[in-house]
C-alpha cells in the first residue's frame, strides 16, 4: 500500500504528521533522522487531508506520525524498544485489541491506546529511562510516534518499513497498569548532591562538567525533565557564560532538537531562555556526576587528576554526614511525634526532612527504621511451653466458620466475578452487625469498624459499588484513598486510631503503586508478609481482606510468594452452566485454596438476595478418592459433618464410616481440634444419654432447644 493510499484509510478524528525520510533536507537546512515531522505540523493540527496534500507536494515525506497527549485527543503510544516478547507475555491480555506498529527492528513494537479525558491533566509520559534499564517508553504530550511508512533503521536494525495492524478508528482505553504508571510521580533522584568543590578553580570545574557531558546520553523527544536537570546541575556548579556554553553545546547534539539551536541563529537558544530562570541551590555537580556514573560506572571519562578531585569531594561529604547524623534515640523520638500529626502533607514533609538529617536518602528508609523499632518494643521475648499453654488465645471468627480473625485473606477472581462486591457485602454486615445467613441459619457477626483502603480506583466507582450493596451511612465505615501498602508506619497509626474489625484493601495492584509488572517478583509480596506477621502484634488484631485479580486463564496471578504470605487464599468464580441450575446465575463460588486454619478445599456458594442481603451456603464436594479430596483425617471429618448436615454424628459413627477411613485415635483427636477451633460443637441427647457433634453456627446456637439438630434416628 502506498503512503497516499494508507492516508485515505485513516479516521478523521486524530492528529497526524507527515514524516521526512532519513537524510532528507529539512527547511532548517539539516538532515532528517527519519522521525522528524514536517515543521508546519508542530504549529497546527494536521488532519488526514492536510497530510495527504503535504505528501503530494513533497516526495521527501515518506512516513506518517500520530500525535499523542491532549493535542493528540488523548492518544498514548506504548513504544517497546526491546524485549517485546517478554513484555508481551507479562502484559498478555491488556495488549489485545490495541493497534500495533512493527518494523524491521527485532523484538520491538508500538501499541496505541486512549486515555480517558478526565485523566488528561493527571498523567505524563516518559522516555526509555536507560539509567534504570528501561526497555519501553510512554509517548504522551506533544510527542508523536511513527505508525506507517519508511523506517530509518538503527544500531541493530536495517532500514525498512513501519507496518500497522489493527483499527485506528477503534482504539481501546489504556490498561490500568499503564494509566497507573502514567499517574505515578517521578521517582526521586538518588544522587550524590551538594558535593563541595569550593576549593577548585572555574577551569577545573568546567573540565569535570565537560567530561561528564561526554558520556551523558540525550533522550530525545519527551526528555525535557532530563534536559532541565542537566542544565540546573551545570548552573549550580558553574553559573557563568562558560557553564551556559557547555550546556548549549551538549543540547545541540540531540538530533531531535538540533534544529532548534540552528534556527535560533543570533537569537536566544532554548538553553539561554531557561538558564537565566534557574536559581542557586538544589541539585548541583553531584547530580551531574551521578547521571554520568550510570553510563560510565568505572569513570573512564575522567582524567587521573579529576578522578582524584571528585573522590576527595565525595569523601568529604561522607565524613560530614557521619559527624552530623542525629542520635538514634533522638531520631526515633522525633519520628514518633511526627506520626501523630493529622495533616498527611505536613507529616510527609517532616519525615522527609528528618530522613535527610538522619543520613537517609528518603522517607521510606526512615519509616522502616521506625517500624523495626516498634516491632522490637513489642516483643514478648522467649516463651517456655508452660507460658504458651497459659496464654488465653484461641481461634476466633468475625463470621462463624467463614471469616477468621485475626487473619489476612486474599480473594481473587476474573473481572466481573464480583470480588469487590463480595468484599463490600461482608463489610456491610460487619459495620452494621446484621446477621449473616450461613447454611440456612442466621448467625450473628461481630459488629465493629470497617476500614476501606482504596488504591487508584476512582471515588465515583467506589461510591457506585457501595451504593449497589446498599451500605448504609454509618460511622463504622472509614475510607482512606490513594493508599500504598508500603506505608507501614501510617498503617499502624490508622489501626491504633480506629481499631477496625475488618480492613478491605482494594486492590493489591492498586495499592502497590500500580506495579503489575512487578507482581511476578518475590519482593512484591513483602508488604503482605509484614501484614500477616504483625497482625495483632504491631497493631490491633483484625481481619484484612485483600482483593486481587486472576490471570487470563482464571488462575492465580503473580508470584507464589503472594499466596505464601497470607493466611488464606480464596478463589472466586462464576457457576458453570450445570451449577447454575442448582444455585442460580447470580451466585458465586468461593474455593479456599490455601488456609492455615485447616479449611483447604472448602467450597462455599454466595448469593446476593433480592433485598441486597448476602447469604452463604456450604458447597464442599462429597468425600471421594480423587486428587481434590481432603488428605487429612481432620479434613475428612469436617467434610463428612458438612455432608450430613443438619443431622449430627457421634464419634463412634465417624470411626466406623468407610469414607473417613482413619485410625480411631486420629479421628478422636480431630474432633478435639475441631471443637477447640470452634468449627463444631458438642451437644447432648438427654434421652439416649449420648453425645453428638454438629457444625457450629454460633455460640450459643439460635437453634438450641430445637430438635432439628438431632439425628433422624438415634
Amino acid at each position: 500500500m502506498t503512503i497516499i493510499s494508507f492516508v485515505k484509510t485513516l479516521p478523521e478524528n486524530l492528529v497526524y504528521a507527515p514524516i521526512y525520510k532519513k537524510d532528507a533536507l529539512m527547511k532548517s537546512g539539516r538532515k532528517a533522522t527519519g522521525k522528524n515531522p514536517l515543521e508546519e505540523s508542530w504549529e497546527r493540527d494536521f488532519d488526514k487531508h492536510d497530510v495527504e496534500l503535504a505528501i503530494e507536494k513533497n516526495p521527501d515525506l515518506q512516513a506518517i506520525g500520530l500525535y499523542t497527549g491532549i493535542r493528540g485527543k488523548g492518544i498514548v503510544i506504548l513504544d517497546i524498544d526491546k524485549d517485546h516478547s517478554v513484555l508481551k507475555r507479562k502484559w498478555s491480555e491488556t495488549l489485545i485489541g490495541a493497534p500495533k506498529i512493527t518494523s524491521t527492528k527485532k523484538d520491538a513494537a508500538k501499541y496505541v491506546f486512549t486515555v480517558p479525558e478526565a485523566l488528561w491533566g493527571d498523567v505524563k509520559g516518559h522516555g526509555l529511562r536507560k539509567e534504570e534499564g528501561g526497555n519501553y517508553e510512554i509517548l504522551w504530550g506533544r510527542r508523536q510516534g511513527v505508525i506507517y511508512g519508511a523506517y530509518p533503521g538503527g544500531h541493530s536494525s536495517e532500514e525498512g518499513f513501519y507496518e500497522l495492524t489493527g483499527d485506528l478508528s477503534n482504539i481501546p482505553v489504556a490498561p490500568a497498569w499503564l494509566l497507573a504508571e502514567m499517574k505515578a510521580p517521578p521517582k526521586p533522584v538518588q544522587n550524590k548532591k551538594d558535593l563541595d568543590f569550593s576549593d577548585r578553580t572555574e577551569d577545573e570545574i568546567a573540565q569535570i562538567i565537560h567530561e561528564c557531558l561526554s558520556v551523558i546520553s540525550h533522550q530525545g523527544l519527551g526528555s525535557r525533565e532530563h534536559w532541565v536537570k542537566v542544565g540546573m546541575a551545570i548552573h549550580s556548579a558553574l553559573p557563568s557564560e562558560m557553564g551556559l556554553a557547555l550546556w548549549s553545546f551538549w543540547s545541540s547534539q540531540d538530533p531531535d532538537f538540533a534544529g532548534e539551536w540552528e534556527d535560533a541563529g543570533d537569537h536566544d537558544t532554548p538553553c539561554t531562555t531557561a538558564w537565566y530562570s534557574f536559581k542557586s541551590g538544589g541539585i548541583g555537580l553531584g547530580t551531574l556526576i551521578w547521571l554520568a556514573d550510570r553510563e560510565d560506572p568505572e569513570r573512564h571519562r575522567f582524567s587521573a587528576e579529576n578522578k582524584k578531585i571528585v573522590s576527595k569531594a565525595e569523601d568529604k561529604q561522607v565524613q560530614e554526614i557521619r559527624t552530623s547524623t542525629l542520635d538514634f534515640g533522638d531520631v526515633i523520638k522525633r519520628a514518633k511525634n511526627i506520626l501523630e500529626l493529622d495533616n498527611p502533607a505536613e507529616m510527609n514533609y517532616k519525615l522527609n526532612t528528618l530522613a535527610l538529617k538522619a543520613g537517609y536518602r528518603d522517607q521510606s528508609s526512615l519509616e522502616k527504621l521506625i517500624v523495626d523499632q516498634i516491632q522490637y518494643e513489642s516483643q514478648k521475648g522467649i516463651l517456655d511451653l508452660a507460658d504458651l499453654y497459659a496464654l488465653d488465645i484461641q481461634r476466633e471468627y468475625l463470621i462463624p466458620d467463614i471469616l477468621p480473625t485475626p487473619s489476612v485473606v486474599l480473594i481473587y477472581g476474573a473481572g466481573g466475578d464480583g470480588k469487590s462486591m463480595s468484599a463490600w457485602t461482608m463489610a456491610k454486615h460487619i459495620a452494621t452487625g446484621d446477621p449473616f445467613v450461613v447454611r440456612g441459619s442466621k448467625v450473628p457477626v461481630e459488629k465493629g469498624t470497617v476500614l476501606l483502603l482504596n488504591g487508584d480506583q476512582p471515588l465515583s466507582q467506589l461510591k457506585e459499588q457501595l451504593e449497589e450493596v446498599n451500605l448504609p451511612v454509618t460511622s463504622n465505615v472509614k475510607i482512606q484513598t490513594d493508599w500504598q501498602l508500603q506505608r507501614y508506619a501510617q498503617f499502624i497509626k490508622l489501626m491504633q486510631e480506629h481499631t477496625p474489625k475488618l480492613v478491605v484493601i482494594d486492590s493489591l495492584i492498586g495499592c502497590s503503586g500500580g506495579r503489575a509488572f512487578d507482581e511476578n517478583k518475590s519482593d512484591f509480596a513483602q508488604p503482605l508478609y509484614w501484614l500477616t506477621r504483625n497482625n495483632g502484634v504491631l497493631f490491633p488484631k483484625t481481619t484484612i481482606l485483600i482483593i486481587h485479580h486472576a490471570n487470563k486463564n482464571g488462575g492465580f496471578r503473580g508470584t507464589s510468594a503472594i499466596r505464601d504470605a497470607v493466611d488464606e487464599t480464596w478463589k472466586l468464580s462464576k457457576p458453570t452452566q450445570e451449577q447454575v441450575n442448582k444455585v442460580g446465575r447470580s451466585s458465586r463460588f468461593i474455593t479456599i485454596e490455601k488456609s492455615r486454619s485447616g479449611r483447604m478445599g472448602t467450597q462455599m456458594v454466595m448469593k446476593m438476595n433480592d433485598d441486597l442481603t448476602f447469604s452463604i451456603a456450604d458447597y464442599t464436594p462429597e468425600v471421594s478418592n480423587d486428587s481434590e479430596s481432603p488428605t487429612t483425617v481432620q479434613d475428612k471429618v469436617l467434610q463428612k459433618l458438612r455432608k450430613i448436615h443438619p443431622e449430627t454424628y457421634t464419634i463412634n459413627q465417624m470411626i466406623h464410616d468407610p469414607m473417613v477411613d482413619g485410625k480411631d485415635a486420629a479421628i478422636r483427636k480431630s474432633f478435639q481440634r475441631l471443637i477447640k477451633k470452634g468449627l463444631i460443637e458438642l451437644i447432648e441427647d438427654e434421652e439416649s444419654n449420648k453425645s453428638y457433634n454438629c457444625l457450629l453456627y454460633t455460640s450459643p446456637s439460635p437453634r438450641d432447644a430445637t430438635l432439628s439438630r438431632m439425628p433422624s434416628s438415634a
